[in-house]
C-alpha cells in the first residue's frame, strides 16, 4: 500500500504545483516579467507557501513517529483541497496566455514535474518544491530572456519598417496623468481631418505600440497617435526615437508614479524628453500652463519659443481658456486660439480636468488643420466617454455608477469626488465612495492620502476603503464627524457590502481607482 500512497501523494503534489505555477505567473506577468519588482511583490504580498508546507510537516512527522504511511494520503487530500480553492481564486487581472507565457509555463511545468518525481522518492524534498515555484519561474524567465529579446527586437524592427512606410503625421502624448483621455479625445476630433490610428486603451510602451502597429496600422491612416508612458528617465526618449513624432503633447507633470522617479523634479525631466525631441526634430509641442512651471520645460521654451503652444487661463498663454461653465451635464467652454480666433464648444464629459484635456486637443488640431476647426463643435458635443475614466453608468432604479477605476492621481481623484457630491446632491441621494487609494506615490503617500481624506469628508456620505492598512492616513483623515467608513479587504468584498445596502436610483457610487491584485491582496498560499 505504501507505493499506492506515494503515487497518490505525487499526483496531489503535481496538481498543487500546477495550480501554484499559474498563481505565481499571474503576479509575475502583472509585474511585467521583471524579477526585481516581482521579488518585492513575493515578499510584500506573501506569495510563499504556508498551508501546504504546514500540512506536509505534520503528516511527515506523525507518519514517521507512528510508522503510519497512510499519513501521505492525508497530505494528498489536503494538497487537492488547497489547490482546488486556489484555482477558484478570481483575479481582477487574470493571466493573459501569450506565446511568451506559453514558453515560460511549459519549462516551469517540466521543472516542477522533476521536483515531484524527486519528492516521491524522498518526501522532505516536497518542502523545496512547494517553496521554489516563484524562483523556478524567475529562473526560467532569465534563461529564456535572450531568446525573448531576439523575438521582441524582430517585432520592433517590423513595426519600425511599417511606421517608416506610413505617411501618417505622428503625434506623441505623455504626462503624469490625462494622457489616455487626451489621446481618445484627440483621436475623435482628428477624424474630422482624416483617418486616425491610435493605440487602444492605456497601451503606452514600445512593445505595446509595436503589437498595435503590426496588427492595425494601415496605409490609409493620415494620423498616428502614440501614448507614451515613462517608467524611468529615458523611457520617453526611447519611445520618441521609436515613434519619431512630428508633434507632441504633455498633459501634466504631477506626483502620479513619483515612486518610480524619486520626486516631481525627476518626473518633469522624464516628461520633458518628448518636448526635447520635438524641439530638435519636430514641429510643435502643446503643453498645459501648469507644465510650464517646471524648469526643464522653461529651459526648452527659452531655446525654442517657436516650438511651444501653451494652453491655460492667463494672458501669457498661446491658447487661452476664457470661460468654462457646467450646464446640464456638459461643459460649455470658450477659447481664444493661437491666431486670436474665438472658439466655443461643449463636451459631455464629467470632471473639470476635461476642460484642459479638450483645450489641449483643440489647440493641437487647430495647428494641424485649421481649415476644419469650425467643424469641431459638432464633434465635441458627442464625445464618447473614455472607459473607466469617470465613466457614468446609469440604470433605471439602480444606483448610478461613476467608474473612475483607471485614475491614479490626486488631481483626478479630487475632481471625481466633487462630481460624486454634485450628482448625489442633484438627485437627492447618497454619495458613496469605493477606493483603495492611489499607488506609487513614494514619500508623498501619506501626505497625499491625508489631503484626499480631508477632501472626502465634505463630499462623501459613505467611504468603502479597500485594504485600509495600506492607506492609514486616508482612514485617519476620514475619522471623527466624516462619512461612514467601511473597511474591506478587496474590491469583491466592497461590492458584496454595497449589495447589502438599500440603495436606490438616487444614489451614486464612485469606484475611484482599482489597484491590481499585487497591491490589494496579502495572500498566504
Amino acid at each position: 500500500m505504501t507505493g499506492v500512497f506515494t503515487v497518490v501523494f505525487g499526483l496531489a503534489l503535481a496538481y498543487l504545483l500546477f495550480v501554484r505555477g499559474n498563481t505565481i505567473l499571474v503576479y509575475f506577468q502583472q509585474e511585467e516579467y521583471d524579477a526585481t519588482r516581482f521579488t518585492n511583490a513575493w515578499r510584500d504580498v506573501r506569495l510563499f507557501d504556508i498551508k501546504a508546507s504546514v500540512v506536509l510537516l505534520v503528516c511527515l512527522v506523525v507518519g514517521w513517529l507512528a510508522a503510519a504511511p497512510a499519513m501521505l494520503l492525508l497530505a494528498a487530500v489536503a494538497f487537492f483541497a488547497i489547490a482546488w480553492f486556489e484555482q477558484s481564486y478570481r483575479y481582477k487581472k487574470p493571466l493573459v496566455v501569450t506565446d511568451r507565457l506559453k514558453r515560460i509555463r511549459t519549462i516551469v511545468w517540466i521543472v516542477l514535474a522533476v521536483l515531484v518525481l524527486l519528492s516521491m522518492m524522498f518526501k522532505p524534498l516536497a518542502f523545496i518544491a512547494l517553496q521554489s515555484v516563484a524562483f523556478v519561474v524567475m529562473a526560467v524567465n532569465a534563461l529564456l530572456k535572450p531568446a525573448q529579446d531576439n523575438i521582441n527586437n524582430g517585432y520592433i524592427r517590423e513595426a519600425k519598417t511599417r511606421l517608416q512606410e506610413s505617411k501618417a503625421l505622428r503625434i506623441g502624448i505623455t504626462g503624469s496623468f490625462g494622457k489616455t483621455t487626451v489621446k481618445h479625445i484627440l483621436a475623435e476630433l482628428l477624424e474630422v481631418s482624416g483617418p486616425v490610428f491610435f493605440s487602444k486603451g492605456s497601451i503606452n510602451t514600445e512593445l505595446g505600440l509595436t503589437r498595435h502597429i503590426r496588427q492595425r496600422l494601415q496605409p490609409a491612416h493620415q494620423y498616428f497617435i502614440a501614448e507614451m508612458g515613462a517608467y524611468q528617465i529615458g523611457s520617453i526618449e526611447r519611445l520618441s526615437q521609436f515613434v519619431q513624432p512630428d508633434y507632441g503633447m504633455v498633459t501634466a507633470v504631477g506626483d502620479a508614479h513619483s515612486e518610480r522617479f524619486g520626486g516631481i523634479e525627476k518626473t518633469a525631466i522624464a516628461k520633458a524628453e518628448l518636448a526635447d525631441w520635438i524641439c530638435a526634430h519636430g514641429k510643435a509641442v502643446v503643453v498645459s500652463e501648469d507644465v510650464m512651471k517646471n524648469a526643464p520645460f522653461q529651459h526648452l521654451q527659452q531655446s525654442h519659443p517657436e516650438k511651444f503652444i501653451v494652453v491655460g487661463e492667463s494672458d501669457a498663454c498661446d491658447v487661452k481658456i476664457t470661460s468654462s461653465v457646467l450646464k446640464e451635464g456638459s461643459w460649455h467652454i470658450e477659447l481664444l486660439l493661437a491666431d486670436s480666433t474665438p472658439f466655443s464648444y461643449k463636451i459631455p464629459l464629467l470632471g473639470s480636468h476635461n476642460i484642459m484635456n479638450s483645450a489641449l486637443c483643440i489647440a493641437l488640431l487647430h495647428k494641424l488643420d485649421p481649415a476644419v476647426t469650425h467643424r469641431l463643435p459638432g464633434v465635441t458635443d458627442s464625445l464618447a466617454q473614455v472607459t473607466h475614466r469617470l465613466e457614468l453608468k446609469d440604470f433605471p432604479g439602480q444606483p448610478a455608477i461613476l467608474d473612475d477605476a483607471y485614475n491614479s492621481n490626486e488631481y483626478g481623484f479630487g475632481n471625481a469626488v466633487k462630481v460624486l457630491r454634485q450628482m448625489a446632491s442633484e438627485r437627492g441621494g447618497k454619495a458613496i465612495l469605493v477606493t483603495p487609494g492611489i499607488a506609487e506615490l513614494g514619500d508623498e503617500h501619506d501626505a497625499v492620502h491625508q489631503r484626499l481624506g480631508t477632501l472626502c469628508i465634505k463630499h462623501c456620505d459613505i467611504a468603502v476603503v479597500v485594504n485600509p492598512d495600506r492607506i492609514p492616513s486616508f482612514v485617519e483623515a476620514l475619522g471623527g464627524e466624516g462619512p461612514e467608513v467601511v473597511p474591506v479587504a478587496s474590491l469583491e468584498a466592497a461590492r458584496e457590502h454595497l449589495s447589502q445596502l438599500e440603495l436606490t436610483g438616487k444614489d451614486i457610487v464612485l469606484y475611484e481607482n482599482d489597484l491590481p491584485d499585487l497591491l490589494e491582496e496579502h495572500r498566504f498560499l
